[in-house]
């Protein structure tokens, strides 16, 4: 990994560790049991063994390993495995970018390879065994995982990146046949299996996640939105989350497009219309907490690209600087 790539993706989990202050409460009651503290205990049936099979807050993920099949042959490793278990609230956000009803996603194709891309075809036993940075490859070809680390209030945070979303851990590790299991507050979703979403469905989704204790907002879903030509309905939610003082998933999208000239571009069509709706003088306090043209690697084709495409942005970030 790039020392760019890595500190482009950094920055976007210090702006998830925020929103992990809003998240972690409600999953207070929701810790899985360690039911063993070693892999491979006698007896273990994964069915009726696993806290995945008997605990209320992960029964979707449940539901899902059946339905794909998965649960024998998870309960079957010859070699010791580590799951991480998304909520269910995280299979719900995903449901509702996907434009899917639980039926249709039991159903899916997709369904497999989802579930298989959230499990590393190794044991890692405990949360203090993450690497920052290390990249795992899961029982899914070309779908790895990159672990980041970060300390918040002397509490180690460890997310979980994949191509298009992230999660965080939120349970300490669990064990069951031979797996040990980690509950984390988001569905991972590879490269090659993004779930076809609808436009409005996208939309939706964007909207609702740039608040306050929501999932981090993937920037490549912020990019298609802009070239399905939403452009206006993504300011909406942006101007909404600046005249609400929360600027931490703004701000980390474009930390996260560093380096990324066609997300640059995206971005300003979105700052154009926000400004173009409201004011530059809005606008400003955001504007003023990202990084500069250079740090964010911006060329000189694309800055030229977004003056004339996008002057009110381009006049405006000029006077905030």
């Amino acid at each position: 990994m790039s020392a760019i790539m890595t500190q482009a993706m950094r920055l976007t989990v210090a702006a998830l560790v925020v929103c992990t202050a809003f998240v972690a409460p409600a999953l207070a009651g929701r810790q899985l049991k360690q039911s063993s503290g070693t892999i491979n205990f006698p007896g273990c049936t994964f069915l009726s063994d696993s806290e995945i099979a008997m605990n209320k807050d992960f029964s979707s993920l449940y539901t899902y390993l059946q339905a794909s099949g998965l649960t024998d042959a998870l309960s079957n490793l010859s070699d010791p495995a580590t799951l991480f278990a998304p909520t269910n609230t995280a299979f719900a956000d995903l449901l509702l970018a996907a434009n899917l009803t639980m039926d249709e996603a039991l159903s899916s194709r997709y369904l497999q390879p989802v579930l298989l891309s959230h499990v590393v075809p190794q044991a890692i036993m405990s949360e203090s065994d993450f690497m920052d940075g290390e990249v795992l490859p899961t029982m899914l070809e070309n779908a790895n995982l990159t672990i980041m680390v970060d300390e918040v209030n002397n509490t180690e945070v460890v997310t979980v990146v994949s191509y298009a979303s992230e999660a965080t851990i939120v349970t300490p590790a669990a064990y069951a046949c031979n797996l040990v299991i980690y509950g984390i507050d988001g569905a991972l979703v590879p490269e090659d299996l993004m779930y076809p979403m609808d436009m409005e469905a996208l939309i939706t989704y964007l909207t609702q996640t740039l608040r306050p204790g929501s999932a981090e907002v993937p920037l490549s879903l912020l990019v298609e939105a802009v070239e399905g030509d939403q452009t206006q309905a993504v300011a909406v939610a942006a101007l909404s989350a600046v005249n609400n003082g929360y600027l931490q998933q703004l701000t980390a999208l474009y930390e996260e497009a560093t380096g990324n000239q066609e997300a640059l571009v995206a971005l300003a069509a979105v700052g154009n219309e926000v400004i173009q709706m409201s004011s530059c003088a809005t606008y400003t306090p955001f504007l003023q907490q990202l990084p500069s043209a250079e740090d964010l690697q911006e060329d000189e084709s694309t800055q030229m690209m977004v003056a004339e495409s996008y002057p009110a942005y381009a006049q405006c970030a000029s006077e905030a600087s």
